[in-house]
């Protein structure tokens, strides 16, 4: 059995290499566009301001390491073409037959249709090529004072942290309401709003850049749709990703209305032999059940052995996610899982919400720190729905607790409310500000 893999990155490779642990005897062929595989991109804003030093260390394996295993790598290579009827896989001057064919071709920047964009110091955070670019000419380039980073998701916050790190002016220009609009309800991302201010980030919300002002083809301000304009030297886009699908549009793959290529819970197409995962892909809702694009690496590394287990008739099914992530800048850690509040008023479910304003050990030790939680909870059925968090010294790891209770969907009541949470005064108080939630929704 032949198996090609389309995209050396999380979902490609590790796919790859799972498969290759249940059916030692499977041919299996990468082809990658770029020169390396197992990119961890998560990792990109942490080169700019050198805590990630070696920027090759965020290539968690060699391509030698995966060759090693039995793993045939070709980098450079970009497939352009897939006959799905004869099981041929196309590109500048290759072409290759596959029994079995699974598409991990992640996802590339979405760069808006506006003036400027193409001028000279516009970039991207997408490849470890962008992250060395931003890092050596902007980050570590003393002509460089002030930036414009264009969109407020993850990585746009993450790398305004890099940059005030690395002494620059940040502009964060967001056209939600709020930064981190998808993960955080507006009653607890002003605690983050709050921390970037405090920190020296110029942050714009509800506000949308129409025009990237040039001098000589070289970027020097951003315009508002309001007219206003702000003097930059450089500009970062981080306004969200796309499926990387563009050469299956004339095909009869189906795809979801963004491009994201629509698989089911075995990630099977809805063409035979074809599979899919990653951040080209669609993923599940684990609460609601539905498709959605969920661009994360987790869901991409579980969604991978998924694929492998499957094509190696292991019957496994991909039952989704809850769209864990958190976050930290400067002194505040955020953490979200599950719906927000937003997020399940669309859905329609009957809800009741609950925030608590606590601290996160006694106030006899010294460092004592506020922390905020918020749960969600289905008023129906009485289970957890969604969680934030946002704190510091590591308080916000109770949301790997939250996760268990919505992942298992307990419902909440006078025993849960008792929920045994372990106790000492370095790390919470008597009653802990979950208890105290748990409390507040049972009521």
């Amino acid at each position: 059995m032949k198996i090609i893999i389309i995209g050396g990155s999380a979902a490609g490779m590790g796919a790859a290499a799972k498969l290759k642990r249940n059916t030692p005897d499977a041919e299996v062929v990468v082809y990658q566009k770029s020169s390396y595989v197992s990119l961890g991109a998560c990792g990109l804003p942490y080169v700019i301001d050198g805590k990630v030093e070696n920027e090759k260390d965020l290539l968690s394996r060699s391509i030698a390491e995966f060759e090693k295993s039995g793993i045939q790598v070709f980098t450079n290579i970009e497939i352009t073409k897939v006959d799905f009827d004869n099981k041929i896989v196309y590109a500048n001057g290759v072409k290759d037959k596959y029994d079995k064919l699974i598409i991990a071709t992640g996802a590339r920047p979405i760069v808006p249709s506006i003036p400027g964009v193409d001028g000279e110091g516009v970039y991207s955070l997408t490849t470890l090529e962008d992250g060395v670019e931003v890092r050596d000419k902007i980050a570590k380039n003393n002509s460089i004072k002030s930036v414009a980073i264009i969109g407020g998701g993850f990585i746009g916050v993450e790398t305004s942290v890099s940059l005030i790190n690395m002494n620059k002016k940040v502009n964060l220009i967001e056209m939600q309401d709020t930064l981190l609009s998808k993960s955080f309800d507006q009653d607890m991302i002003h605690h983050i709003e709050d921390e970037l201010k405090i920190n020296g980030v110029q942050v714009y919300t509800s506000t949308q850049v129409s025009e990237i002002l040039l001098n000589d083809k070289k970027v020097c301000g951003v315009k508002f749709s309001n007219g206003k304009s702000i003097e930059v030297e450089a500009v970062i886009l981080s306004i969200g990703f796309q499926p990387n699908t563009s050469f299956l549009k004339e095909t009869k793959i189906k795809l979801m209305d963004n491009g994201a290529i629509l698989v089911n819970t075995k990630c099977e197409t809805n063409i035979k032999d074809v599979y899919s995962g990653g951040d080209c892909s669609s993923s599940k809702n684990y609460i609601t059940g539905k498709d959605i694009y969920s661009p994360l690496a987790t869901v991409a590394s579980k969604m991978a052995k998924v694929i492998a287990d499957n094509i190696s008739n292991k019957n496994i099914n991909y039952v989704g996610s809850i769209q864990s992530a958190m976050i930290k800048l400067f002194s505040k850690e955020s953490a979200r899982t599950g719906l927000t509040e937003l997020q399940a008023k669309a859905e329609g479910i009957d809800y009741q919400t609950v925030l608590i304003n606590d601290k996160n050990y006694p106030s006899y030790l010294k460092g004592q720190t506020d922390i905020s939680l918020k749960l969600i909870m289905n008023k129906k059925s009485r289970e957890l729905i969604g969680a934030q968090i946002i704190g510091s010294d590591n308080s916000i790891l109770r949301i790997n607790g939250i996760v268990s209770l919505i992942w298992a969907k307990t419902k909440v009541d006078s025993a849960l409310e008792q929920i045994d949470m372990p106790y000492a005064p370095p790390f919470s108080r008597t009653q802990d500000i979950l208890h105290i939630a748990l409390s507040k929704l049972n009521k």
